[in-house]
């Protein structure tokens, strides 16, 4: 089992219809490769955890890497894991409120200049945002 945790930054902002799209797709996608993760957008910006076997997870990261839709692409995490964090989930998606991020700037993963890891801010991020927005994250 392998994860991937990625930011990247949108070229433009994306719709509401057009990450809809691109939920759609990826769910498929990974429903056929049996991967498993979380979408966070805010912004113009992504955050995204995939989980799988490694060479599905580099695979589809490949491709992810290619797609013009997104810049500033920073791999956070690539680390075998034991065991899957979101393993209901095709792809769990939720907005984030930039208030949420403002109000917790310690947390912010999209802003991480002056910070000396960039690790344990993720993984800090997420384990407050899901505590915090569990109610809100489309579980599919």
């Amino acid at each position: 089992m392998h994860r991937i945790i990625y930011l990247s930054s949108a070229i433009e902002l994306f719709t509401d219809e057009e990450i809809n799209l691109l939920l759609q797709k990826s769910r498929f996608n990974n429903m056929q490769k049996n991967i498993t993760g979380l979408l966070l957008y805010s912004e113009g910006n992504f955050i995204q955890i995939l989980e799988g076997n490694k060479d599905e997870i580099q695979n589809t990261f490949e491709k992810i890497k290619l797609d013009n839709r997104h810049k500033n692409i920073i791999t956070v995490i690539n680390e075998p894991i034991k065991n899957r964090t979101f393993s209901d989930w095709k792809m769990g998606y939720s907005v984030l409120e930039p208030s949420f991020l403002n109000n917790h700037p310690e947390i912010n993963p999209f802003s991480f200049k002056n910070t000396p890891s960039i690790d344990l801010i993720v993984k800090t991020f997420i384990e407050t945002f899901l505590n915090s927005f569990r109610n809100r994250v489309l579980y599919t």
